[in-house]
């Protein structure tokens, strides 16, 4: 211990070694400074102050309105009703393309097939595809005389085609499909970032592939499960071309509330304190992983 403190006070005594700045480093400082300009300007313009604007008019900016009046608006029942089912609508819809995504995933991660390529040139297909186009194909397959219909009848299994659109129905399907490539490109990194020693090692020790499976492959993808559930969730409650087609008027959403409050009400005060509700959910949710997982990890090898 005085050995440590009379090392400490010599220390004390010494000069500090000043930091030089060479010619380089003021160079790639000065590069730095420049390269960062032009994307932060653009941060700026296209993403904080547009938020801010929304913010200013939420609170009644540019209106002659009190400032809180758009958010005692939404304490109506109508307005509650349609977010508690928007929330019910991406809620089921991450549900739903988690449990269909998980094998397609651990099958394109783990089993090296022509079968792989085939379903990873239908998903980058379908990812490029244009929603519309997408949603306007559903109405085809699901109408009264679809496919899927026509199918029922042909078969025998019905004698009168199903209402499969226009209603909650074909709103599922449609944002399930739209929705589902999200999920398995976000699963699939993480799932290859999973070590097979770990799962060989389990195996060797007389573990049923089963449990190997439940113990130790399920939560070391769950980051990936879990961030990949964040976007597809995010998505869903901000969706607006498919329940607006495929749901008719029968599946309204918070989201196409805000566009009658613009077009019809004309009410930029509820529109803008509508918006804000749905951006304070998502980073509410973004806080809560953050809080549990870490939001660093979704960048970090798909969440190894």
């Amino acid at each position: 211990m005085v050995e440590i403190e009379a090392a400490a006070q010599i220390a004390s005594t010494l000069p500090r070694k000043r930091s030089v700045v060479t010619a380089w480093s003021r160079q790639r400082n000065r590069l730095t400074f420049w390269l960062m300009t032009a994307p932060m300007l653009s941060m700026a313009i296209l993403f904080i102050a547009p938020i801010l604007v929304l913010v200013w008019m939420s609170f009644g900016g540019g209106s002659d309105a009190a400032p809180f009046d758009g958010y005692k608006a939404l304490l109506q029942p109508v307005y509650l009703r349609l977010l508690g089912f928007t929330l019910q609508l991406a809620f089921l819809s991450t549900i739903i393309c988690a449990i269909l995504s998980y094998p397609i995933a651990y099958l394109m991660a783990n089993v090296r097939s022509q079968v792989n390529l085939w379903i990873a040139v239908a998903l980058f297909i379908s990812l490029w595809l244009s929603f519309l186009a997408r949603t306007f194909s559903w109405i085809i397959i699901l109408q009264r005389r679809g496919v899927v219909n026509n199918f029922l009848i042909s078969t025998g299994l019905t004698d009168q085609p199903f209402e499969l659109v226009y209603n909650k129905i074909g709103v599922y399907v449609g944002m399930i499909h739209i929705l589902l490539p999200f999920m398995v490109i976000t699963l699939i990194p993480a799932m290859k970032a999973i070590d097979p020693a770990y799962m060989r090692a389990a195996l060797s020790l007389g573990a049923s592939p089963a449990k190997v499976f439940r113990q130790i492959y399920l939560p070391l993808s769950l980051p990936g499960l879990v961030a990949g559930s964040m976007l597809v969730f995010t998505l869903a409650f901000g969706f607006f071309i498919t329940p607006a087609i495929l749901g008719g008027g029968r599946a309204p959403t918070i989201v196409l509330a805000i566009r009658d409050q613009i077009q019809q009400l004309g009410d930029l005060q509820l529109a803008a304190s509508t918006s804000m509700v749905l951006l304070v959910i998502c980073l509410a949710l973004l806080i809560a992983y953050d809080r549990v997982s870490g939001v660093d990890r979704l960048y970090d090898r798909g969440g190894r």
